[in-house]
């Protein structure tokens, strides 16, 4: 367990702070360049600003193998260690409505899938779940992502649902599919997610 020992209170809602290299990155996303000039473009925003963690998710796809996955976790972990308190807590509420906390969110939840990807279910399980709890509209789907894990599904789960038909076949997935599959099956895990209906009338979405 990650924990940060100079955070004496647990944080009541996680917003991040502005990145400045933001802005140059999703250039950098929009522009022709080679993998080469991608690479170093990715590395020198690392190197301006390491808690920006959207250039270590690509920088990661583009190296691969164990310096990919090391990139991964380095990113996590400094993400890790920038939300929890002395305990290990996470925010009360982290928010992907947000947009300063994508940024975070997806390293979190990338590296859960590695860990799945390796058989640790147990950890990956956690990870989502407390993805799941800071942000109970889960904008982010947390909540897909426990439900395949504890119906025993691998992390290609979403293939279930892939598009077959017309434009976007194999390139999409069918959202309206995957919420009745979620809905069938949620409640068989009254343990995972009990809670979230009456989190969900707090939020103001249900009556």
């Amino acid at each position: 367990m990650i924990t940060n020992p100079k955070r004496h209170k647990r944080i009541k809602e996680f917003i991040d702070k502005n990145h400045e290299v933001m802005n140059d990155y999703y250039e950098l996303g929009e522009a022709s360049v080679t993998n080469a000039k991608a690479k170093l473009a990715l590395k020198k925003f690392i190197e301006q600003d390491p808690d920006f963690y959207d250039p270590y998710l690509d920088l990661a796809r583009l190296v691969g193998g164990k310096e990919g996955q090391k990139l991964l976790q380095q990113a996590f972990e400094r993400a890790i260690l920038r939300i929890v308190d002395k305990n290990g807590d996470w925010p009360v509420l982290m928010s992907w409505g947000w947009l300063e906390n994508r940024h975070l969110m997806r390293v979190i939840e990338t590296w859960a899938v590695v860990l799945w990807g390796e058989g640790k279910t147990e950890g990956a399980l956690e990870i989502f779940r407390r993805l799941f709890h800071a942000n109970p509209d889960d904008n982010q789907g947390a909540r897909h992502y426990i439900l395949a894990l504890r119906l025993g599904l691998g992390t290609d789960w979403f293939k279930l649902f892939e598009v077959t038909d017309g434009p976007l076949a194999g390139q999409a997935v069918d959202v309206i599919a995957i919420g009745k599959w979620f809905d069938e099956n949620m409640k068989k895990f009254s343990d995972e997610f009990g809670w979230w209906p009456e989190a969900l009338k707090k939020l103001g979405y249900t009556d």
